[in-house]
C-alpha cells in the first residue's frame, strides 16, 4: 500500500533519524513512500490530512498526543478513506499505548507497527461537537497538561508534570455540582475530578487496566472524596505507574456510557475544560453550563493488535 507521512518537527523525541528509519522499514516491507509532509502550526495537521485522504492508503504521523487529537479532529470532519496510524515521539504518548505501541521508544514502535500492524478501529469522542481522540476532564489536576509550559515540557518531558502537578496536588480541590444523566438514570453529586475517556491511560499512567477502545463506549469517573490522607498515596502512585482506579471506587461514581449530558449546578470549574491535554475551544458559562459527550466516528487505525 501506499503510505504518507505527516511529522511535527517540534515534538520532544522527534529526529530525522527516526524518520528516515520508518521510512526504510516500511518500504523494506514493499509499502511506496508518497508524501512527507511537516507540519507547520498548530492546526496543520488537520488541513493535510484531509488534502492526504482521498489519495493514500494510510497515513502516519509522527508527534505526541496532540498530533493524534488533530489527526481524530480532521477524520471526524471526513468521509474517512485511508487508514491512519502513529509513532510517539511527544512527551507523555497515552496514545502509543493505547495504539499497543511504545511509548518511549519510536524505533521499537515502528518495528511492532511494520511487523504486526493490522486494520481495525478505534472510538473517538464528541465533547459538546469537539472531536478528541482519548480523555475529556476538569476540576482539580486536570488542566495541569495544558497549564505546563512547552519549554519546561522540553527541558524535563513527562518529569514537567510533576513538577507542575505537585503544588495543585497539596492543595484542597475545588468541589462543584453537577447533574449527570447517563445509562438512563439521573444523578446529583459533588466532585472535584471528572475524567471521561476512551484511554487505558493519561499523563502518562494506566489508570484502566483492561480499557478496550473498540467496545463503542466510555469510561466515566467522578471522584466525590479526596481526603488529605489519600492525596500522598495517590501521589505516590502517580510517580509509579500505579494508579488504578478500579481501586478507588468507593470514593467515586464510575460506570461505562455511549451518552452522558452534565449540567453545571452553580459554581464553574476554575479552569476549563481539558480534552486531550489541550484547553478546550469551548467556554462554560453560568448561562451555557452544560457538557454533552457522545461517541464520535470510528476511526479506521492500522496498528498492532496486541
Amino acid at each position: 500500500m501506499n503510505f504518507c507521512v505527516i511529522y511535527n518537527p517540534v515534538s520532544p523525541h522527534f529526529s530525522q533519524e527516526i524518520l528516515d528509519y520508518l521510512i526504510k522499514k516500511m518500504t523494506e516491507k514493499g509499502h511506496t513512500l508518497t508524501q512527507v509532509l511537516k507540519s507547520e502550526y498548530s492546526g496543520h495537521v488537520i488541513k493535510l490530512i484531509k488534502e492526504q485522504d482521498p489519495v493514500s492508503d494510510l497515513i502516519v504521523t509522527m508527534g505526541g498526543d496532540g498530533t493524534v487529537n488533530e489527526a481524530v479532529r480532521a477524520f471526524n470532519e471526513i468521509e474517512q478513506h485511508c487508514l491512519y496510524t502513529h509513532i510517539a515521539t511527544g512527551t507523555t504518548n497515552d496514545m502509543a499505548n493505547n495504539y499497543n505501541m511504545a511509548r518511549h521508544d519510536p524505533y521499537k514502535g515502528i518495528d511492532k507497527l511494520v511487523e504486526e500492524g493490522a486494520p481495525t478501529t478505534m472510538d473517538s469522542l464528541l465533547v459538546n461537537g469537539e472531536p478528541v481522540c482519548y480523555v475529556s476532564a476538569f476540576c482539580y489536576v486536570a488542566p495541569i497538561p495544558f497549564l505546563v509550559s512547552t519549554k519546561l515540557k522540553k527541558r524535563l518531558g513527562h518529569a514537567a508534570y510533576v513538577v507542575s502537578a505537585l503544588p495543585i496536588i497539596m492543595k484542597r480541590p475545588e468541589k462543584v455540582k453537577i447533574t449527570y444523566t447517563a445509562n438512563g438514570e439521573t444523578k446529583s453529586i459533588s466532585t472535584c475530578l471528572a475524567l471521561i475517556t476512551t484511554s487505558k491511560g493519561m499523563g502518562g499512567i494506566n489508570l484502566y487496566r483492561n480499557s478496550d477502545q473498540n467496545d463503542g463506549k466510555f469510561e466515566v469517573f467522578f471522584l466525590k472524596v479526596l481526603t488529605p490522607k489519600l492525596v500522598p498515596e495517590l501521589f505516590t502512585k502517580y510517580l509509579t505507574d500505579k494508579i488504578n482506579l478500579a481501586d478507588y471506587v468507593q470514593y467515586a461514581d464510575t460506570f461505562s456510557t455511549d451518552s452522558l449530558d452534565i449540567r453545571f449546578d452553580g459554581v464553574l470549574p476554575k479552569h476549563a475544560v481539558d480534552n486531550d491535554g489541550n484547553k478546550a475551544e469551548f467556554e462554560l458559562t453560568l448561562h451555557d453550563n452544560e457538557l454533552h459527550y457522545r461517541l464520535g466516528k470510528k476511526i479506521k487505525v492500522f496498528i498492532p493488535l496486541k
